[in-house]
């Protein structure tokens, strides 16, 4: 569905999405001080502090082709001008700069072009701050007396009153502080500028390399806002990772995505998977570690049969390599089981799917090296239980319609 609710909150979901790529970006640039950090959302949208220094920098986003330019008069521009004016008490000044980060250009009449060189004087730049605040402050004076409603500039208003109301000399440092940073990547962009930098790879692999960047990015960030993890990002940690995944592709190297992850709310697994437990009477919560174990295993294998068709040969070959094992196991339980009850063979067959998610990934060699979490194996057998391939009750085959 393409139409446009009109209560859709696209635009803001995309600001904080472009905060984050943005600051991905930003810290990865950051290479002459390793111990650079960054946090979403404190201070201001971004914050890195770097070689004992704090940026403070005010991301405004639009997917627009032609934005419009950056004026004295712009609405983003003294909606930041009142944000730095609001956390004034939390900074230290001499210490701290200004970037207000927009994907739209300046206009090049502007006063405001002083900020993309700091070299440039700030007076004229400073006096045309204050008589636009003035002529703001001014128009709804004059507005109210006319009984004129709604009062003009409402979205200005606040900023202006507090600018106007800091002493000169805190106009002037303030305004020395600041740098304006116009023409940026909007968010479609971030991740391919990201590969553009990424020189120490191979080119074939640049884009790829930063998709994987970009990924534990957005669920460090996701981590940071839930609690999970410390606000904080440092840089080497960035770092890291892009070796972690520069390691992995030279060596081949299968990565174990998911392990640690739980699938989305909306995910149903195959109805077999469930048919399976509930004919050896497992319970629910033997019904939900399967789902999650198997949404594990079915990502990493189609991730991993995408990233290199060549490894679907070798999770073909460990399927095999796993049935053979559980063979083992369900013949020694129709042997055990011929003749009795049926409530037998539901026990068996109960401890055969114990099997499989305690014992089988302590004595089943892995995969690979690299992928030494249990979830791979429990959640393969109930892949592999889909088709028939495996099952837990004796007589499975036969009672579930699956067909030689």
């Amino acid at each position: 569905m393409d139409n446009k609710n009109a209560h859709s909150a696209d635009a803001s979901a995309l600001g904080f999405l472009y905060q984050a790529q943005y600051a991905l970006l930003r810290l990865w640039n950051e290479a002459t001080y390793e111990d650079a950090v960054i946090y979403l959302e404190t201070l201001d949208d971004v914050v890195l502090e770097s070689n004992d220094q704090t940026i403070l920098e005010q991301l405004k986003h639009s997917l627009s082709k032609n934005p419009a330019a950056i004026t004295v008069a712009s609405v983003n521009l003294w909606k930041t001008l009142k944000a730095w004016i609001d956390v004034l008490p939390d900074l230290d000044l001499p210490k701290t700069s200004l970037h207000l980060v927009t994907v739209a250009d300046i206009s090049p009449t502007s006063h405001l072009q002083v900020l993309i060189n700091n070299n440039e004087s700030r007076e004229g730049l400073i006096s045309a701050l204050r008589d636009e605040a003035q002529r703001v402050i001014q128009e709804r004076e004059d507005a109210k007396a006319k009984g004129i409603k709604p009062l003009p500039h409402a979205k200005r208003a606040s900023a202006c009153e507090a600018f106007l109301n800091l002493s000169n000399d805190l106009q002037t440092e303030i305004i020395s502080r600041i740098q304006l940073k116009p023409g940026q990547q909007n968010i479609r962009e971030i991740e391919d500028e990201l590969a553009k930098t990424l020189t120490s790879v191979l080119q074939k692999d640049q884009s790829h390399v930063a998709k994987l960047m970009v990924e534990w990015w957005n669920r460090q960030v996701i981590h940071a806002h839930c609690g999970k993890r410390d606000k904080a990002i440092h840089r080497f940690e960035l770092v890291k990772r892009h070796m972690e995944i520069v390691a992995d592709i030279e060596h081949d190297i299968l990565v174990d995505y998911f392990s640690g992850e739980v699938p989305p709310n909306t995910y149903q697994s195959h109805p077999m998977v469930e048919k399976q437990i509930k004919l050896v009477g497992g319970s629910s919560a033997w019904l939900q570690r399967a789902v999650t174990n198997e949404w594990r295993a079915r990502e990493s294998r189609s991730r991993w049969s995408t990233e290199n068709p060549t490894w679907k040969e070798k999770i073909s070959k460990y399927d095999a390599r796993l049935v053979e094992e559980w063979f083992y196991k369900h013949s020694d339980i129709c042997e055990e089981c011929e003749g009795e009850a049926s409530e037998e063979k539901m026990t068996k067959g109960l401890a055969l799917l114990k099997w499989s998610f305690y014992s089988a990934p302590d004595k089943i060699e892995e995969i690979a090296p690299s992928v030494t979490a249990p979830s791979y194996i429990r959640g393969t057998y109930h892949v592999l239980s889909i088709d028939g391939q495996v099952g837990w009750h004796p007589d499975y085959f036969s009672l579930l319609g699956f067909k030689k």
